[in-house]
């Protein structure tokens, strides 16, 4: 009875759409990512296949019905031959369905946009390598944030790698920051059991959440005494969209020590208060590699590496760069975080545009206002004419 009553207060919550989808030339592949990608294509050339489950096309609902298969694969197949698109594109990159795509829409141009960092262990690289042969896994197009990173997708996927950086930190102007501040990119997660195992651990040495979050816990508290010590401004970037928790996390946390809070309110508020600082601090984080695609003075450390002994968590993978480095570390020690600190206030600019240039060439890049997406749209667009 209680299995029913969700499953009706679901199918109440559900927006139904009664008209079938329009034929246009663009697809978005889930709703994620539609404020950024939308303004590229004028209305009329562009739609999202939304499979969050919060909006059902019937007419599409009755074909999965007839073909006695009601998958969220099946109903986006379905959507797709109805809509008759010339692009599908996604910003979930991490759905390897996806990537059967184009056996099945071979007319269809199939791309993809890395909408973040990247794992093997219990993540997409894994996925794709234990359930999805090469020979299945294909696109037109993937945009990637590196190198190194491209040649990762390659391993599993076939199709042209673009490297192109991050979408969304692409759309947002550099500003000049302000002197004598520090921000660290918070990790808050309001759900996270601290029991759970942790995906990217190994069977045989399994690790929780809660060993994660008290080495992150100490990380933050460190760099808020260092903060004060050194009269430097802190900021803590919020990550999650409902910021209350999250800021009363933080100000129970670091209760000894002053702090501004900068809630997620857009998705461009992250980008902007990266600018405002000096020196970015990051434990684990897309933004943080986003933070050094900008120029900006950043701290990288990466302290689930060393409890979890997974390769694919060290700074810069699948990049090759070693354990240690003048703004990175795997481990946790005062005596470490307090020389790349000091190494961050004290490096002039231009030592640092080569240092920083030289360790993330094959890691992440910078496209102001997406260039390479824009001229391949513009390619794209004059071949349907």
């Amino acid at each position: 009875m209680a299995r029913f009553l969700r499953l009706l207060k679901s199918l109440i919550k559900l927006k139904w759409r009664f008209t079938p989808p329009p034929q246009r030339d663009v697809l978005l592949y889930f709703k994620t990512g539609a404020d950024v990608i939308a303004p590229y294509f004028s209305p009329h050339e562009f739609q999202v296949l939304d499979l969050r489950e919060s909006e059902v096309n019937i007419a599409v609902a009755i074909r999965c019905i007839l073909s006695r298969d009601l998958s969220a694969q099946n109903y986006a197949r379905q959507f797709i031959r109805m809509a008759k698109p010339k692009l599908v594109l996604t910003f979930i990159d991490n759905f390897p369905s996806f990537y059967l795509l184009k056996k099945e829409f071979p007319k269809v141009q199939i791309w993809l946009i890395q909408n973040g960092v990247r794992s093997d262990r219990g993540d997409l690289f894994g996925l794709l390598k234990a359930h999805y042969p090469m020979q299945s896994s294909q696109v037109d197009k993937m945009f990637v944030f590196g190198f190194a990173v491209g040649e990762k997708y390659l391993e599993s996927i076939s199709g042209e790698v673009v490297v192109h950086g991050s979408f969304k930190n692409n759309l947002v102007p550099l500003t000049q920051p302000k002197k004598a501040s520090v921000a660290y990119i918070s990790t808050y997660r309001p759900n996270q059991q601290r029991s759970f195992i942790v995906p990217e651990s190994r069977p045989e040495s399994p690790v929780t959440y809660e060993q994660i979050i008290e080495r992150r816990e100490q990380a933050i508290v460190w760099l808020a005494k260092y903060c004060a010590e050194t009269q430097l401004g802190l900021t803590i970037i919020g990550k999650h969209e409902s910021p209350e928790h999250e800021e009363a996390y933080y100000r129970s946390l670091l209760k000894n020590y002053d702090f501004e809070f900068v809630a997620r309110k857009v998705s461009t508020s992250s980008y902007l208060a990266l600018d405002k600082s000096e020196i970015i601090v990051f434990t684990s984080s897309t933004l943080g590699y986003e933070s050094l695609a900008r120029g900006k003075k950043t701290a990288a450390i990466m302290l689930d590496a060393e409890i979890i002994g997974a390769e694919a968590l060290k700074f810069g993978w699948p990049a090759k760069l070693p354990d240690d480095g003048p703004f990175w570390t795997h481990r946790f020690s005062e005596q470490r975080l307090h020389e790349i600190m000091d190494y961050l206030r004290n490096i002039e600019d231009r030592e640092w545009d080569q240092t920083r240039t030289q360790a993330i060439k094959d890691v992440i890049t910078f496209d102001p206002s997406n260039s390479q997406f824009s001229t391949a749209i513009n390619s794209l667009r004059q071949s349907w004419q």
